[in-house]
C-alpha cells in the first residue's frame, strides 16, 4: 500500500474586503441575549475552512450588502468540478463551483446577464491534495472530492450569499472545470459571503438561538448583530425591511 499524506497548498485569499469596512477583528464573543454556539448540526462547514482570513470584518450584514454588487437568498443546487491552475509550486490548485439557485434576490440579481436564470456560480478553494510519492506533484488529487462536498452541504440546504464576478485568474488554467451555461461568470465571496442554514440546529435550538452557520467563518467574525436572526428567511426579511430587494 502506497503511502499518501495531505498537503495543504497556500492559496490566496478568496475576496480582499474594500478598505472602508469596519475593522473589528475575526473574533467575536456571542453577545448576551443572543445564544450562539460553536456548530454542531448537519452540515459539514469543515470542508470550506481551507484558509484562515485576517481580515476586517463588517460589524453588520448591513454593512456588508451596501459594499457587494450582489446579494441572494436561495438554496444549494448542486457542486461541480471548478478550474484547476497552475500554483507555480508543482502542485495544481484546485477550485470547486458551488451552484446556487436565488429564490430571493435582494440585490443586482435582476437582469444581470452572469446569473442567467438565476443561478449563481460561486469559486471556492477545494482544499489540500493528496501526496503520492508513486507519481508526480502535478498528479496529486484534492482530499476532498465533488462527491464530499455534496454529502457535506448538500442541495437544498439554505444558504444566504454576497457574491460578485470575479477577474480573470492570475495563474494559468491547467483545466477550466465543468462547463457553465452561456453567460454565466464564476463569482467570488469575502470570509463572511456565505451564510448557511443548519436545518437540524433549526429543529433542536430554542427561539432566540439561530440556526444560522457561516460558511468561510464563524457567524459571530463580526460581532453581536450577524446572530439576531434564526433563518435565512428571517435575515432576508430583514434586509428587505432595511431597504434592500428586487
Amino acid at each position: 500500500m502506497r503511502k499518501r499524506t495531505v498537503f495543504s497548498l497556500a492559496l490566496a485569499a478568496i475576496m480582499t474586503l474594500s478598505a472602508c469596512s469596519t475593522a473589528t477583528g475575526t473574533e467575536a464573543n456571542a453577545p448576551e441575549g443572543h445564544a450562539y454556539a460553536q456548530h454542531k448540526g448537519s452540515l459539514d462547514v469543515s470542508v470550506l475552512r481551507t484558509s484562515h482570513y485576517d481580515f476586517p470584518a463588517y460589524e453588520t450584514p448591513e454593512e456588508l450588502v451596501k459594499d457587494r454588487p450582489v446579494v441572494a437568498a436561495g438554496v444549494i443546487g448542486g457542486w461541480q468540478q471548478g478550474p484547476i491552475l497552475d500554483s507555480g509550486t508543482g502542485v495544481l490548485d484546485y477550485r470547486i463551483i458551488l451552484r446556487m439557485r436565488v429564490t430571493e434576490p435582494l440585490k443586482g440579481v435582476k437582469g444581470r446577464s452572469s446569473i442567467p436564470r438565476g443561478l449563481v456560480f460561486i469559486e471556492l478553494s477545494q482544499g489540500a491534495v493528496l501526496s503520492d510519492p508513486a507519481v508526480p506533484a502535478d498528479q496529486w488529487k484534492p482530499h476532498k472530492s465533488v462527491e464530499d462536498f455534496e454529502k457535506a452541504l448538500p442541495a437544498g440546504t439554505k444558504i444566504l450569499a454576497f457574491p460578485r464576478e470575479r477577474p480573470p485568474h492570475e495563474q494559468a488554467v491547467v483545466d477550466p472545470g465543468a462547463r457553465l451555461p452561456a453567460g454565466a461568470r464564476l463569482m467570488s465571496v469575502p470570509p463572511q459571503g456565505l451564510i448557511l442554514e443548519d436545518p437540524q440546529l433549526a429543529l433542536q435550538r430554542p427561539d432566540e438561538s439561530t440556526a444560522l452557520v457561516g460558511g468561510l467563518e464563524e457567524l459571530n467574525a463580526g460581532g453581536a448583530e450577524w446572530l439576531k436572526h434564526r433563518t435565512v428567511q428571517e435575515l432576508a426579511s430583514h434586509l428587505r425591511g432595511q431597504g434592500f430587494g428586487e
